[in-house]
């Protein structure tokens, strides 16, 4: 068996804030006003694609975002079954309905970020055609203090236009009950209207607005980007593949020795459960001929001996997949913890994503690390991932699109496959089960009211937590944790 190794980059996570007894990683300031990205471009060109995989990676990271799709407010104000002619330029009637949509769903967007101080980007999703419809935006958005961007979608590749129409287009409800060949007619004449007053983004008239225009998958023009956010907005699109769609196959290593003793974290071999789980697999993997996927796996003992029984040549092992790092909580049970620590594991209950283990690692920590993986994911068409739970929590809950709320009580049994495949504008996920028996590592999410009552009972917002008194020991002790605790204290 070939098996290439790689630590992947180092990559330093945010500080945690301490304030009387809290112990949270917060996410890195963005320092950007409400942005409002603009999808720009004909019909069938992968606009909804792009806007929707964007979204989801924008909430991934921590930036909260929405997609608004003006298709289907028109369905709501106007109706469905408007034929291509509603879209020519020159109906005077269609055009005035037109714009009435579009107000309403700018007039929808500024009400979204009222709502809530924490949204962060609303993705319009729209043709945006004209610049008379994007000077609308630029006339609406601005004033409420909402920065614009533009992402333009050019397609050429006249093959990839009639799948798209065909595979999307004509499953929406304008032509439900609709003969699919007259279907198809009337969604390429209305793509034909769009194009009489089609107007692309380009640098001699649109030099001041931030864009990014993407030709083909493969060209990028980029304009303009103002701030962290539209940075790494732009970095997410240069590294996705619209047409290529990625199936996944996750699992867990077989159960271990800590998994056997209910202890969290460590480095041991498997059981011999653990190894009969490992064997099925390999012959899983024979039966449904996936002998030839690559295997992404950690660099810790029960991936790589869970590996060692796949027929699969290709094995990759990666440092940034390894298992959440428990801290000083390494080796114990919960009921240890509990015991041990009974601060630290209230407050990790109280917000689980965003607790950092002393001198170790959040769930918010995990995901920073995880990025890279997620980019190069995204351009494969087929992988295997054998890792971790909170590892794999946090990749389900990219591709299903899950809050950070959700992403750490997400189940991922033992010795259980899940397929995630890719649909039309998100994934569906199945688990597969060999019947090997295993421990149980799931702990479910507390509820607010016990969680509050033991906060009480330990009077938290007074005296110092278990591990105040180890900061200047912790932080002196290990070279690569950067700001990992900051101690706020009161004036």
């Amino acid at each position: 068996m070939s098996i290439s190794s790689s630590p992947g980059p180092r990559r330093h996570s945010p500080p945690i804030i301490v304030q009387g007894r809290e112990r949270y990683t917060r996410s890195l300031p963005m320092n950007c006003p409400k942005q409002c990205y603009a999808m720009v471009g004909l019909p069938a060109r992968g606009k909804s694609y792009i806007a929707h995989r964007l979204a989801r990676y924008l909430n991934w990271i921590g930036t909260k975002s929405k997609v608004f799709n003006v298709g289907q407010y028109r369905r709501r104000l106007v109706g469905v079954n408007m034929t291509y002619d509603y879209y020519d330029p020159f109906n005077t009637t269609g055009a005035q309905s037109r714009r009435m949509v579009a107000n309403h769903v700018l007039d929808t967007i500024i009400e979204w970020f009222k709502e809530d101080a924490d949204n962060a980007v609303a993705i319009l999703d729209a043709t945006n055609t004209t610049r008379d419809r994007r000077d609308l935006i630029l006339e609406r958005c601005p004033p409420e203090g909402i920065q614009v961007m533009f992402i333009e979608s050019v397609l050429d590749d006249t093959f990839i236009e009639e799948r798209n129409i065909r595979e999307h287009k004509l499953r929406c409800p304008d032509y439900q009950g609709c003969d699919p060949d007259d279907a198809f007619n009337d969604f390429s004449k209305r793509i034909e209207n769009y194009k009489k007053a089609y107007e692309t983004l380009c640098l001699n008239l649109d030099r001041e607005l931030s864009f990014i225009r993407v030709s083909n998958i493969t060209q990028f023009h980029i304009n303009n980007l103002i701030g962290t956010v539209q940075s790494k907005s732009a970095y997410f699109l240069m590294n996705i593949r619209p047409h290529t769609k990625t199936t996944l196959y996750l699992s867990r290593h077989g159960e271990s020795q800590f998994n056997e003793l209910a202890k969290i974290g460590g480095d041991t071999n498997l059981t011999d459960n653990g190894v009969r789980y490992a064997k099925k697999l390999g012959k899983f993997l024979l039966e449904n001929n996936l002998t030839d996927i690559p295997v992404w796996t950690s660099i810790m003992k029960r991936t790589i001996e869970t590996c060692s029984h796949l027929p699969n040549q290709n094995v990759q092992r990666y440092k940034c997949l390894n298992e959440i790092d428990a801290g000083r909580c390494d080796g114990l049970t919960y009921k240890e913890i509990e015991e041990t620590y009974p601060e630290e594991f209230a407050l990790r209950d109280l917000d689980k994503y965003n607790y950092r283990y002393p001198q170790g690692e959040s769930y918010q920590d995990v995901c920073c690390r995880l990025e890279p993986i997620i980019m190069d994911l995204e351009k494969q068409d087929q992988v295997l991932l054998i890792c971790h739970q909170a590892v794999l929590r946090c990749i389900v809950g990219y591709f299903l699109n899950l809050s950070t709320d959700e992403i750490p009580y997400i189940k991922i049994p033992l010795h259980t496959v899940i397929k995630i495949t890719p649909l039309a504008y998100g994934c569906e996920k199945e688990e597969i089960s060999f019947g090997v028996e295993s421990s149980v590592t799931h702990r479910d999410k507390q509820t607010q009211e016990s969680i509050e009552r033991r906060l009480l009972a330990l009077d938290i917002s007074n005296g110092d937590s278990s591990f105040v008194g180890h900061e200047e020991e912790i932080n002196g002790n290990n070279e690569d944790v950067v700001s990992d605790r900051v101690v706020m204290m009161a004036s």
